[in-house]
């Protein structure tokens, strides 16, 4: 596997793949969230017993050295704020949904969540760090009798933010008033003030709202200085306890922050991710998705400056490697692989250990010093999704990507999916995600295509980029290249070349689409790498369709699967 060709965005390759050079190194930071599923699941009695044991199964499972354990979203608090709202609380004693019997029988056992949890790992030798969504909008309306639904929401209306879009069920608080970050610093502050945390993850992924729409980078600057203001309370805290604990403490409370996948979606969130870098600010940066993996991130982008600064730049890793569309085609070969919760399209796709294995591997490749694992912690209780199978997988595939030298044992599997397909369909009022163009990202980042060979295109070449680390420097590789067209016919003439390069038709192998993916007709392709012409890092399968042909349907090509060996 060669992984040591220069990158054209970094002066020094040197910088860019130094991880596999120091794999062995210890403390290496591998960051795990955990999102308060315990507490959806623990009972009233032997609370804390019940959180320890869930905390120890996703410890002994997952290799990680820190622990985000989610404390606030950011105005609704998992943990006995003294300035936040407690979840349910204001309900009264009479409540028993979802967090509250857990968080009743921590108050009666003399803890709360945030202090068990931190004082648990501790002793099992990992950092905590609470979790602070900036901008949760799981409630779709100022409701309530919705817990989620924040009171100071629904106080004051008048900081919701007035989106250019004209939707009518925003939820998501203005940054641009200075009220709202006061209220929030407080909840912030007091968690710095009162828990033996290592400091905390500031997740500007959830849901990536902090201004209008059409004002993130205008209104960047408001962020940068409210982040500011939070290092600076974290180097109060850290002072004011003079680090006289008998661990061995940091020089300073970690300020970790988990952005938007790409630059671009940075700004369009208000996030400027760079300025806070060097400013010095910042001790780890994870790149992160909205809900999954994907091996086409733009790593590279933040390592020309994380790099320099010495911030540790992670990327996020979900269980789930497809993405919002759930109609067809129908996956029919991944038993395991395959998620109870969800519909068995692409968005049912969980991760297999060479999935992980090749997304890691881009990952790594252009410039990432570890893995932040997110959205893994809800398979440790009684979940559709965590059955021992289930664990047993996610042991696997968490395990192979822990640094460069495990992903290097053994096969990777690049696979790339349409994760914006069906975004549209989820626009206001539906749901209220920040984004919703068809195509892109929840974040707003453009993904994979949808190539449709319309009666136009015939005889035009369409591109579909890859990125992949294997065969960077243009050697030779063993294994396959498969892809899928629906809607097309085994008499269909396709050239299929790779960076403009043809591969011989005799190479190309062709078979009915039916066997892993069901639902539709078409074909699928298949041809041995060691038949396909040299790789480059950031590819394009090039495929042009040479038929022309009555048909009731557009064929189109939107999955891409490369299995190296």
């Amino acid at each position: 596997m060669a992984m040591t060709k220069p990158l054209t965005y970094l002066a020094v390759s040197v910088l860019l793949f130094a991880s596999l050079a120091r794999a062995a190194e210890p403390q290496r930071l591998v960051v795990f969230n955990d999102d308060a599923q315990v507490l959806s699941e623990a009972p009233e009695e032997g609370t804390s017993a019940f959180v320890r044991d869930w905390l120890d199964r996703e410890s002994e499972a997952v290799p990680f050295t820190t622990l985000v354990f989610l404390a606030a979203t950011p105005d609704v608090c998992t943990f006995d704020s003294k300035v936040g709202e407690v979840y349910g609380a204001r309900f009264g004693p009479a409540y028993n949904k979802n967090w509250t019997p857990a968080m009743r029988g921590l108050r009666a056992e003399g803890t709360d969540a945030l202090h068990l949890v931190t004082e648990h790992m501790h002793k099992k030798g990992k950092k905590v760090l609470a979790a602070i969504r900036m901008s949760d909008t799981h409630h779709r309306s100022l409701d309530r009798s919705n817990p989620l639904c924040p009171q100071f929401a629904v106080d004051h209306p008048e900081y919701v933010i007035k989106q250019p879009d004209g939707r009518t069920n925003e939820t998501a608080l203005d940054y641009s008033y200075p009220e709202v970050r006061q209220h929030r610093m407080a909840i912030m502050r007091d968690i710095a003030e009162r828990y033996d945390v290592d400091g905390l993850e500031l997740n500007f992924v959830r849901w990536a709202k902090h201004f209008p729409r059409d004002k993130g980078r205008e209104k960047a600057p408001i962020m940068t200085d409210y982040v500011g203001e939070v290092r600076r309370l974290l180097d109060a805290a850290a002072k004011n306890r003079g680090f006289s604990d008998a661990r061995s403490q940091p020089k300073r409370l970690t300020l970790g922050v988990r952005v938007p996948e790409s630059l671009h979606a940075c700004w369009l969130a208000g996030v400027d991710i760079e300025t806070w870098v060097k400013n010095g600010w910042i001790d780890y940066v994870v790149i992160s998705t909205w809900n999954n993996t994907d091996p086409q991130l733009p790593v590279e982008d933040f390592a020309q400056f994380t790099k320099p600064a010495g911030v540790d730049t992670i990327v996020v890793m979900g269980n789930m490697i497809g993405a919002i569309w759930s109609g067809p085609p129908k996956i029919l070969d991944r038993p395991v692989a395959m998620s109870a919760k969800h519909a068995d399209g692409y968005v049912g796709m969980l991760l297999t250990e060479a999935e992980a294995r090749g997304a890691a591997a881009n990952y790594y490749a252009w410039g990432a010093d570890s893995i932040s694992f997110w959205n893994v912690g809800i398979h440790f209780g009684r979940a559709k999704t965590a059955a021992p199978e289930q664990r047993e997988r996610i042991a696997r595939w968490t395990q192979a990507v822990q640094d460069p030298k495990d992903v290097c044992a053994g096969p990777r599997t690049y696979r790339y999916l349409p994760m914006g397909k069906g975004l549209s369909s989820r626009k206001p009022p539906t749901r209220n995600y920040p984004w919703y163009d068809e195509g892109r990202s929840p974040l707003g980042q453009p993904n994979s295509p949808v190539l449709e060979f319309a009666t136009d295109a015939i005889g035009k070449r369409l591109v579909f980029p890859f990125r992949m680390a294997d065969g960077r420097d243009g050697e030779r590789l063993a294994g396959r290249l498969r892809f899928w067209i629906y809607y097309l016919s085994a008499d269909d003439a396709l050239q299929v070349d790779i960076n403009g390069r043809p591969i011989n038709p005799e190479k190309t192998k062709k078979f009915p689409a039916g066997e892993f993916r069901g639902g539709l007709p078409g074909m699928r392709f298949e041809v041995d790498l060691a038949d396909c012409p040299p790789f480059a890092g950031d590819n394009q399968l090039g495929l042009t369709l040479k038929t022309a042909a009555e048909r009731k349907q557009v064929p189109y090509m939107e999955e891409l699967e490369i299995t190296v060996e």
